[in-house]
């Protein structure tokens, strides 16, 4: 499905729902997904630990497992950096 949210509202979305403990199993998923993109940006960011991020799953998807995922201090600053922006736009 395409989408038209950038980079932020995506990142905002998804540290949002790990702060919610919305993620409750694994998923596969297309590891070019703007989701698995994101997800793997955290955890390169240092934004979430606990994430489980695997791009060897299979030939054609990847693994991804949040259900223990916790936004670190720095995640939960970013978070927040995230979502005064938000409330500021027209």
């Amino acid at each position: 499905m395409a989408t038209n949210l950038s980079h932020d509202d995506e990142l905002r979305g998804l540290l949002s729902d790990i702060a919610r403990k919305r993620f409750t199993n694994s998923r596969q998923v297309n590891p070019v997904s703007n989701l698995f993109l994101t997800a793997k940006d955290a955890v390169e960011h240092q934004y979430i630990s606990g994430a489980v991020i695997d791009e060897t799953f299979s030939s054609t998807l990847a693994e991804m497992n949040l259900k223990n995922a916790v936004l670190t201090e720095h995640g939960r600053n970013k978070l927040a950096e995230l979502l005064d922006h938000a409330t500021k736009e027209p």
